[in-house]
């Protein structure tokens, strides 16, 4: 199991910056490659623990499509989700919490499980490229955030 951890400052309030990671109209405007998540059966957004969903993402030309499930919802402190492929399942947790009345702190933390061979032969090279996006998203997550924000709670 590979983990990844990372924190950032957004200035913004708490709700806003879990909006934004929340909704799925937002993560399009942040998260590169993002197509749309497709929820199964009857979705509660208020009690969304342990649902299913379909997450397709644009991957270079191909779309690729992840079996999904959220693991944790607890507004506006936490949002986990668990991501599954054939050759690996990632959990990825985001923590909130405020800093100053309109500061957030975002730590978030992914665990990735390689299930093939060949994916855990190519660990090395596939943990250097994941870094190097999750400090992208991040960067994306922050400005999006912040330029959503008036100022004004």
């Amino acid at each position: 199991m590979k983990k990844s951890n990372y924190s950032i400052i957004i200035n913004a309030p708490i709700g806003a910056v879990f909006e934004v990671v929340d909704s799925d109209d937002h993560v399009k405007n942040w998260l590169e490659g993002f197509i749309e998540n497709i929820y199964e059966g009857d979705f509660d957004r208020e009690n969304p623990v342990g649902k299913k969903f379909k997450q397709r993402l644009k991957e270079g030309n191909k779309i690729q499509e992840y079996n999904g499930e959220i693991l944790s919802y607890k507004r506006p402190k936490e949002l986990g989700l668990r991501l599954m492929h054939s050759s690996f399942t990632v959990d990825v947790y985001y923590r909130f919490s405020s800093v100053e009345k309109n500061q957030t702190r975002l730590d978030y933390e992914c665990k990735l499980v390689l299930h093939s061979f060949l994916a855990r032969s190519m660990g090395f090279i596939f943990n250097w490229f994941s870094k190097r996006m999750l400090s992208k998203q991040m960067a994306e997550l922050k400005k999006y955030a912040e330029a959503r924000f008036d100022g004004v709670i």
